[in-house]
């Protein structure tokens, strides 16, 4: 059997991870003073209310604890985590597979976050439950993640700025005369491709970036639901009206790098 683990900027709820079969390892955040464990999404509370110091990556030890109990249970291991240029999250799955040595744990970055990691979960569990191989696994998720499957924006470039992540991208605010900075991940770095002018214009530019058929799209907020996220709702509506369309909460970790009012939307 293939166990899968992945780290809570995937997204999952509770009872998702339970219906895949799959270990979600928190990772941490810092407010008030008190070191939270991110939890499943709907479970973390109004987090946008509090100001969040620091975020922590998933460290070895959890890995390294997840690894061994199903190794020890005769299972293979695939983790997916969040992309290596965004946390070190990563690297301590690197870690504790090295110190386990075992060649039945394979790693992979998803050069993604929030919805495209989620979606790449989902179709590992999709391959695995259909008798596909770890290896052959690993190179259809390997090819998924080199195509464009999320797109954010932010409301000012304040958050993203100190985070430290922007690279390249100029530090200016990008809101001002009310325009939105629409941006990707390219294997797993930040790159901007456009402004959107207002919350409207915004969305229609987060939307016109998802492939023609997309079946399966995810709306990501970062705080409370607020017009950018229901702007976004309604382009992807009107632009794929047959697709499933989710909207999600996308948690403290990633809201405290992208800013409160952030949003992002998923294709697959």
């Amino acid at each position: 059997m293939l166990a899968l683990v992945t780290d809570s900027t995937c997204g999952l709820t509770r009872n998702e991870a339970a219906e895949l079969g799959v270990d979600v390892l928190p990772m941490g955040y810092v407010s008030g003073g008190v070191r939270h464990a991110e939890g499943f999404m709907g479970e973390n509370g109004s987090y946008g209310r509090d100001v969040i110091v620091s975020t922590e990556a998933v460290r070895p030890s959890a890995f390294e604890a997840a690894f061994r109990r199903h190794l020890d249970a005769g299972d293979e291991v695939l983790c997916l985590t969040i992309s290596a240029r965004l946390s070190g999250t990563f690297r301590s799955a690197e870690q504790a597979a090295e110190a386990l040595g075992d060649a039945r744990v394979t790693l992979l970055d998803s050069w993604g976050t929030a919805g495209a990691l989620e979606f790449l979960v989902r179709r590992a569990r999709a391959l695995a439950n259909a008798g596909s191989s770890v290896a052959q696994i690993v190179d259809e998720l390997s090819a998924l993640r080199a195509s464009t499957r999320i797109v954010f924006s932010v409301p000012d470039m304040v958050a993203l700025s100190r985070s430290g992540r922007l690279g390249a991208i100029r530090r200016a605010v990008a809101t001002k005369l009310n325009r939105y900075p629409v941006m990707t991940l390219s294997e797993g770095a930040i790159v901007k491709l456009d402004d959107g002018r207002g919350a409207r214009g915004m969305a229609e530019a987060l939307v016109s970036r998802a492939p023609e058929g997309a079946s399966e799209l995810l709306v990501s907020h970062f705080g409370e639901r607020g017009v950018e996220a229901r702007e976004v709702l309604l382009a992807a509506r009107r632009a794929f009206p047959e697709a499933h369309i989710r909207v999600k909460d996308g948690g403290p970790v990633l809201a405290k790098h992208l800013g409160i009012g952030a949003v992002a939307l998923s294709w697959a």
